[in-house]
């Protein structure tokens, strides 16, 4: 039977698992068939030819390369972090059965992902772990596999090793990460037959990651092998994953066997956890046998997908011949020029074939409309009006504006503006206060949740985005120019170089742009709520008055406040009142902060004077203890709604206390400082996270 795209899942992908040495030859087969990712494998030793300390910087440029060529032909990269490879000098140490490769494994993690994981649309920190190193070898050696010390402890390391680097990589940032078990082959006779390499297979690291135990039947007898507290490290073996793969080989006929042992995996282990085939189908066949193998097993996927298994995806071999023969590049690591033959195991054009002719080349279906062009939405969802802006070719061509009221509101707002265009939008870009988990925003300023699942529901769109609006604010300045800025001190027009942000208004909000390579990338956190304390001792006993107006902003029993609780539309009142109360007034009305800000310019109020005196000279010393941890080349920006209707604040008294580091005071005011004068700052910045995110 022949398929369509559509006809399986909207996010399904379709992979190709082949080279880190393929040539760009491959990757435009793979584009030409409409294949979405590119799957390969890091070699641990050519970039740590030593498995840890001295870097091989040729090796990093090589993956550098390979990620930079997929993503130009639009190409998801995939990457599996461990397949087979331990480099030599790790090897004479033990290798898997060394207890420490573990933390070797989560350094070199940390290396090559802190290179490229910013561009990395998913990784498998291992894949096939019972056919790694030595551990086939025990395994063919030895009789009873779970009685053999060195087997043991080898296969207990290696999942050791998957959880820290699953930690490493969360702690870059990174999501989308998994592991690919080398499940049994598909042409078992029955899916309940016991075989010593099925358990190895399935359930031993099954069930050290899913369970965070192992089987009954081995757990006692390794218990004899491993170091005191081994159990404790399910700990670190447990950690969450967002996918997992199951590699499959084997001929069409097994292809029944195939969704049974699906079905189980998922109701033994995985549950709801999305799984992607790995390398499915035989390798030994040509021609049309191929082909019809190939449908075979997408029939499968449809039976198994049809029984509620939530497969992700499929990724299938070489797309090239196994004859064709090529100069490879010269190993990084002996600097040795190799003609090889391209080792994949695909065999024959016919997988190509078969993809380009019945699925992958077979376009998404979509509404007949009027507006054909790509289109998209962006998002600035603020506490009383949520601003929906229409991008076509990269720029905004309508602008709306929407009270921000209830969820279904906001839904319907969307879905409005996608009827009246009349076709679905490529992507959908939502950016708004508070913390985004598992693509599902907390609107603080809204009181209500909005997931990127809901808003693919109400627009039919194939990206759906929700980020953060400090994320959005970041990205606004990314293609900021001379003419969209107030100069405060340093270079005229921003130069490239990381970028620092921060925004009072009704809240204090920062975000970074790092720079890297001539790309940017942001990162996101919450720094509004870092703490300040007092600057003078005539200012102490106005922290001691806060803590009367608002106690819940300190930490702890300190004179430390949330700098949120100063520094913003919300802050200037508690400011304001504990300004009376430490000047002996026992009845310091409450007043808005936009009373206050006039009431300061215009010199008719001596505590609103001293609080926004205050407002500016702590703000300007936060911005700039923040510029000197980030040390942003490209600017320090000020954006949102305070900056924008009060620039008089931000004069001498501000820039004196942003360059006032002491020692480094010079450092400081060697970088440049702005005023951000962008209308709909966080619109355009919504718009280039979107182009960024739809160029990765």
């Amino acid at each position: 039977m022949n398929y369509i795209r559509s006809d399986f899942p909207e996010e399904f992908l379709f992979g190709l698992a082949s080279s880190a040495q393929a040539r760009e030859q491959e990757f435009d087969l793979a584009r030409e068939t409409g294949l979405d990712c590119y799957q390969f494998s890091i070699n641990w030793a050519r970039v740590l030819p030593e498995g840890r300390g001295a870097l091989n910087e040729d090796g990093l440029d090589q993956y550098d390369r390979l990620i930079d060529t997929l993503l130009t032909h639009g190409i998801r990269p995939w990457a599996t972090l461990c397949h087979e490879e331990v480099p030599a000098a790790l090897a004479d140490l033990g290798g898997w059965r060394n207890r420490d490769i573990a933390g070797w494994f989560a350094d070199f993690t940390e290396v090559i992902m802190g290179r490229i994981g910013d561009r990395m649309h998913g990784v498998a920190s291992i894949s096939a772990p019972s056919g790694i190193g030595d551990m086939r070898h025990f395994r063919i050696q030895t009789q009873d596999i779970y009685k053999s010390r060195a087997t043991a402890r080898a296969m207990h390391h290696l999942l050791l090793a998957h959880g820290h680097a699953i930690d490493r990589m969360r702690g870059l940032g990174m999501s989308n990460l998994g592991i690919s078990f080398d499940h049994a082959n598909a042409e078992q006779q029955d899916v309940g037959e016991t075989h010593p390499i099925f358990d190895v297979c399935d359930h031993f690291f099954a069930s050290a990651v899913f369970n965070k135990t192992y089987p009954a039947t081995v757990a006692e007898t390794l218990d004899a092998h491993l170091s005191t507290g081994w159990q404790d490290d399910f700990k670190i073996i447990g950690a969450q994953i967002d996918w997992c793969g199951l590699s499959f080989a084997g001929h069409s006929q097994a292809a029944g066997n195939m969704v049974r042992q699906l079905s189980h995996f998922q109701q033994d282990y995985s549950q709801d956890l999305p799984i992607i085939v790995i390398e499915n189908g035989a390798t030994n066949l040509e021609g049309s046998r191929q082909s019809d193998d190939l449908s075979q097993h997408l029939n499968a996927l449809q039976d198994a997908l049809k029984m509620g298994v939530p497969l992700k995806g499929v990724f299938v071999r070489s797309l090239r011949d196994r004859d064709t023969k090529y100069d490879g590049p010269s190993d990084p690591v002996t600097g040795k020029s190799r003609t090889r033959e391209n080792q994949s195991e695909g065999t024959s054009s016919s997988y190509r074939s078969a993809f380009s002719n019945a699925i992958i080349s077979s376009p998404r279906p979509q509404t007949a409309g009027t507006r054909h062009n790509p289109w998209d939405i962006v998002a600035d969802i603020g506490g009383t009006n949520t601003r929906l802006g229409v991008i076509a070719d990269g720029k905004l061509t309508d602008l709306r504006k929407y009270p921000t009221g209830s969820l279904p509101d906001l839904l319907d707002a969307f879905h409005a503006l996608r009827d009246e265009i009349g076709t679905d939008p490529r992507a959908v870009v939502a950016a708004g206060a508070g913390p985004v988990k598992e693509g599902t925003i907390r609107l603080t300023n809204a009181k209500l949740d909005l997931s990127e699942d809901n808003i693919g529901k109400a627009t039919g769109a194939q990206h759906t985005f929700v980020i953060n609006d400090f994320t959005a604010a970041a990205w606004s300045v990314a293609e900021i120019t001379g003419e969209d800025v107030e100069v405060l001190q340093g270079a005229a027009t921003p130069r490239p170089g990381t970028r620092l942000v921060v925004g009072p208004g009704t809240g204090l909000g920062v975000g970074a742009l790092l720079y890297s390579k001539g790309r940017y990338h942001t990162a996101s956190g919450e720094g509004g709520h870092i703490g300040l304390s007092p600057r003078h001792e005539d200012e102490v006993e106005i922290f001691k008055a806060a803590r009367h107006v608002s106690p819940n902003c300190f930490f702890d029993d300190t004179l430390v406040l949330e700098a949120e609780m100063f520094l913003s539309g919300t802050g200037l009142p508690i400011l304001y009142r504990a300004i009376g109360m430490a000047d002996g007034q026992t009845d310091t009305p409450e007043r808005s902060a936009k009373d206050i800000l006039e009431a300061a310019r215009a010199q008719v109020d001596p505590i609103a004077e001293k609080t926004a005196n205050m407002f500016t000279t702590y703000l300007g010393a936060m911005m700039g203890d923040l510029a000197v941890v980030l040390m942003p080349v490209g600017g320090v920006f000020l954006v949102g709604g305070v900056a924008e209707k009060n620039r008089w604040l931000f004069t001498d008294a501000f820039r004196d206390a942003f360059n006032a580091g002491g020692r480094f005071s010079d450092l400081r005011k060697s970088m440049s400082l702005y005023v951000s004068e962008q209308k709909e700052f966080g619109i355009i910045g919504a718009n280039n996270f979107c182009k960024n995110a739809l160029a990765r």
